[in-house]
């Protein structure tokens, strides 16, 4: 009796071993694709920073570009990370907008953080509404 119920316990132990092993290569399958997804395009971050550009000249002429940062690159263990961050000027309605057709249309990079915030003019008296974005796209380090 001791043998037979240490005979079936050894066979629990050895199927949960089984189904470790399954579980463990479908989750390495599922983390390569994940990686192909995200670094899957390797795009010049130059062209991608002019896309951007394209993209709000194309989209809505109010909006004024106030500046543009250069790409900040930033190498993790596997991916690097292209970062690129524009302020604008504009009206609410139109800046919403923009944003909201970034966030959809605009697939060579993802909208990653975002910050609306006013300066006060004090010679005219007007505040000026500026909206920040800062998109990133990936790339697989080599």
């Amino acid at each position: 009796m001791a043998a037979k119920k240490e005979l079936n316990l050894v066979e629990q132990k050895l199927a949960n071993t089984d189904k470790s092993f399954n579980n463990l290569y479908v989750l390495k399958d599922d983390i390569k694709t994940l990686d192909k997804l995200i670094g899957g395009r390797s795009l010049n971050p130059i062209n991608v920073q002019q896309k951007i550009l394209d993209f709000i000249s194309k989209t809505d002429l109010t909006i004024n570009i106030v500046s543009i940062e250069d790409v900040h690159i930033s190498r993790g263990e596997e991916f690097l990370i292209y970062s690129n961050q524009i302020e604008l000027e504009g009206t609410y309605e139109a800046l919403i907008k923009l944003l909201y057709e970034t966030e959809k249309n605009f697939k060579d990079s993802r909208v990653v953080s975002t910050e609306f915030y006013s300066k006060k003019n004090y010679r005219t008296n007007k505040e000026t509404l500026f909206l920040k974005i800062i998109l990133q796209n990936y790339e697989k380090a080599k």
